[in-house]
């Protein structure tokens, strides 16, 4: 199997490393405009299965070309450019998983373009939304009617610190968005849209992490449309106490606005500022992180009401300097690329992750899981 990825950062980087280990992958070849981010890779997996390339994703022609070649194709990029790497794997009529690619992004087209062309999209395929996803699905298929799906999910650093108490695992930008867009959630049945950062609750794991809070953020994805008529339906980000309080201070202060304003002649976004100056001050450094997770689903099954719970606590990997947040984001989206390369997902289409892996293909996906780590326990009442 050969593979293309298109980004080198953090995500992508792992995706590669995990996908050179693996018996059925016979290459892979990683596209990026930065090319020392390409050369950190190519240092440190020194496999002969892994190429890199200075590419261009905004080409879209010449990425088309560069997906023909491929099995299958995975965006590890930017908000911004992930949609130059769909439509071209539409062009070359490649399967692709993307890490970040939603269903507010055109869907209808682009299912439409999938299945004439004969092919397999999966988007959102990371931790979350992508892992959340599935296991949500997983919980409510067996129910007769489904009342409430609660996802909490994120990461932290393994201790508390200013400032914010919290720490940078990947693009801070992409974090004060998730603070600034409103989060799409299910309420008495209906889809409706409220403030991110609000439904600030309490949340507790068991020890050494103990008391952390949890807030709302837009990381259902295609769930709203998947799960039917579900009463109650969210996704919370979970962080350290205090985390959201601090947050609404900058938002309150007008520094994470997105308007440009002058200043000595110059002109300056508040946002990409205060970005600028905090991304140096909030990198993880050597400091390890951890990720949690929470999938709660409850209904009537054989007549009963239930409760299927997911949890999972995963650490920095200390043996192969890992991070927890790019282990449980980049895993999920290499398992996913290589049954979609080796023809395991029959489907085509634009198909979410929680109807792209069901039944024995779901249980296979959650061993592969395991294997690298994740452990997820599942619990019912």
């Amino acid at each position: 199997m050969k593979v293309a990825i298109f980004g080198s950062g953090l995500m992508g980087a792992t995706i590669a490393r995990d996908l050179v280990r693996s018996k059925q992958v016979e290459q892979v070849t990683v596209y990026d405009i930065d090319r020392r981010r390409l050369r950190a890779l190519a240092r440190k997996e020194q496999s002969w299965k892994l190429r890199t390339k200075i590419h261009d994703v905004r080409k879209r022609g010449e990425t088309a070309k560069l997906l023909k070649g491929c099995d299958v194709g995975i965006g590890a990029l930017p908000h911004e450019l992930s949609g130059y790497a769909i439509h071209s794997a539409i062009d070359a009529r490649t399967n692709f998983v993307d890490l970040i690619f939603g269903w507010r992004f055109g869907q209808g087209s682009i299912n439409s373009a999938c299945r004439r062309r004969g092919i397999t999209i999966i988007p959102a395929c990371g931790l979350a939304p992508g892992l959340t996803n599935i296991l949500a699905m997983a919980a409510s298929e067996p129910m007769e009617r489904v009342e409430e799906v609660h996802i909490k999910v994120g990461g932290i650093p393994e201790m508390p610190r200013p400032p914010l108490n919290y720490r940078i695992v990947f693009s801070f930008q992409a974090v004060l968005e998730e603070y600034l867009r409103k989060a799409r959630i299910v309420r008495g049945r209906k889809i409706v849209d409220v403030p991110a950062l609000s439904g600030l609750e309490t949340i507790y794991f068991r020890s050494p992490i103990g008391k952390c809070e949890c807030f709302y953020t837009d990381g259902l994805s295609t769930l709203v449309h998947t799960i039917r008529k579900v009463r109650e339906m969210d996704e919370k980000t979970i962080r350290w106490p205090g985390h959201a309080e601090q947050i609404r201070s900058l938002i309150d202060c007008g520094l994470l606005e997105s308007k440009p304003i002058s200043y000595h002649g110059q002109s300056i976004a508040p946002r990409e500022f205060v970005s600028n100056v905090l991304s140096d001050r909030l990198a993880l450094g050597k400091e390890k992180d951890v990720t949690l997770l929470r999938v709660e689903v409850s209904g009537k099954k054989s007549g009963k009401f239930t409760r299927h719970r997911y949890e999972m606590i995963d650490h920095y990997d200390s043996r192969h300097e890992t991070t927890s947040m790019a282990r449980t984001t980049a895993f999920p989206c290499s398992i996913a690329a290589q049954l979609l390369g080796s023809g395991r997902i029959p489907r085509q289409g634009l198909i979410p992750p929680e109807l792209a892996f069901t039944d024995d293909l779901r249980n296979e996906f959650l061993d592969y899981l395991a294997e690298r780590g994740m452990k997820i326990e599942s619990k019912m009442t």
